[in-house]
């Protein structure tokens, strides 16, 4: 049976701003209070889907979820009309309204973790929706995220809500899961990072529990020899790693690691992992660890190197793996340096480096912008084919987008009741335009 890696992607939302709101992630800190370009933001991730769309992948799209979530704001005691509310909370608790008018859901890694049906005892494919408790601007996004992509994949596989949210549980999904199979239909090998317990990072708190690892495991039904938990490095936690996908990428047979993404112990379960992956698949794990030398910790968090998107692309009969690098890592001597010799060496086949500086400033790279879908065929058939990326659909898409959304944006404008009602009608109309049903703000 042949498997696909479906990728989804969402539609940067009117309302993109830097808040300053992520925990750990220096981009979105270093960025807080300036002018952001939401235009420029959607009409980026926009032309990133197009180029994975014309490698041959299956390329789907979710709307902007609706924001400014006013659910939110009314649950926290702000009350009067949208106008008055809206001037209440910048005046009380600006980080709230941030919160409430966030664009986060963008970065669909995080918004659920999949198993595909081969990896299964027994069963479909599953996927279980991420809480994303550890940040009150992500935590409003999991129920909505649920119910899209249960309209989504509802007859493809099978989506869960959200793990019991709590500190012990809080769950960033996919950025902290690995896959690494072989030919398709095998049963694959998954690695759940995690960045709780002793050694602590001293500076940031980590979003990501082992527990959480280990529930998911056992609630997907995976093969208890299957299944690797490995711990981030404090370090690499406190640089500004605040998801592994920021140290670390995989697909299919190959990791490639800094050697401070993981701490110190994680070799003994890697060893691990290359042995039972040459049982299972009959050929070796490829893994490349790029040590401090030859790339800093603060070099690979800079560029995202390491938050590269690899796509197995298909053109004409032919099989080949690309990379789509964030155009800063063409920009750094050093890394640009690094992609080349991996591109000499085979790792990969085709190079293209992609500009996404209004994600990259809110700390997300192109992998933080996809959640990687592995479904065989027979499922993907039965995804409504109002998700995918078309040119018609980019084109409507584009024009909703150039007519409708701001050049520039600080958080004061969002307590603009007019700004904000034509974002939420803006974000309807993006919906509509992708056949689905709008959410409530």
């Amino acid at each position: 049976m042949t498997f696909i890696d479906a990728q989804i992607d969402r539609i940067v939302g009117p309302t993109h701003h830097f808040g300053g709101l992520g925990v750990g992630n220096l981009a979105s800190q270093m960025h807080a209070g300036q002018t952001s370009n939401p235009r420029a933001a959607a009409l980026q991730g926009l032309d990133k889907m197009r180029l994975v769309a014309g490698l041959g992948v299956p390329q789907l799209i979710l709307p902007p979820q609706p924001r400014p979530y006013f659910a939110l704001l009314k649950a926290l005691g702000f009350t009067g009309s949208p106008a008055e509310i809206l001037q209440s909370v910048l005046t009380k608790n600006p980080a709230i309204l941030s919160a409430a008018a966030s664009c986060s859901a963008m970065w669909t890694a995080n918004a659920a973790t999949v198993t595909p049906s081969c990896d299964r005892n027994v069963g479909s494919a599953v996927m279980t929706v991420a809480n994303l408790s550890a940040s009150l601007h992500r935590s409003i996004e999991a129920a909505q995220t649920q119910n899209e992509l249960a309209a989504l994949f509802g007859n493809a596989l099978e989506v869960r809500q959200t793990l019991p949210g709590g500190a012990p549980m809080r769950d960033e999904g996919a950025a902290n899961h690995m896959r690494f199979s072989g030919i398709d239909g095998q049963p694959g090998l998954n690695v759940f990072v995690y960045g709780d317990g002793s050694p602590e990072p001293q500076c940031h708190w980590p979003r990501q529990t082992k527990a959480t690892g280990q529930a998911i495991a056992r609630s997907h039904g995976l093969q208890e020899d299957n299944v690797f938990h490995l711990k981030q490095h404090p370090e690499a936690i406190d640089a500004g790693a605040f998801h592994n996908d920021v140290v670390a990428m995989s697909h299919h047979d190959l990791l490639i690691h800094h050697e401070l993404a993981f701490a110190q112990g994680s070799c003994q379960e890697i060893e691990r992992l290359r042995r039972r992956f040459e049982d299972v698949v009959q050929s070796p794990l490829r893994v490349l660890r790029i040590s401090s030398k030859e790339l800093s910790l603060n070099d690979a968090i800079k560029t995202y190197f390491f938050n590269s998107q690899i796509v197995t692309a298909s053109h004409a009969g032919m099989t080949t793996w690309t990379i789509l690098c964030p155009v800063q890592v063409k920009r750094n001597p050093v890394t640009y340096e690094l992609v080349e010799r991996l591109r000499a060496e085979q790792f990969f086949h085709t190079v293209h480096f992609v500009d996404l500086g209004q994600s990259m400033d809110g700390g997300g790279g192109p992998a933080c912008l996809r959640l990687r879908v592995p479904l065989s065929e027979q499922e993907l058939e039965h995804i409504p084919n109002s998700a995918f990326w078309t040119e018609n659909r980019d084109s409507n898409l584009r024009h909703i987008i150039s007519d409708r959304y701001p050049r520039e944006l600080k958080l004061i404008d969002l307590a603009n009741p007019e700004i904000c009602q034509r974002s939420l009608e803006t974000q309807e109309l993006i919906a509509k335009c992708l056949g689905q049903k709008p959410a409530n703000a």
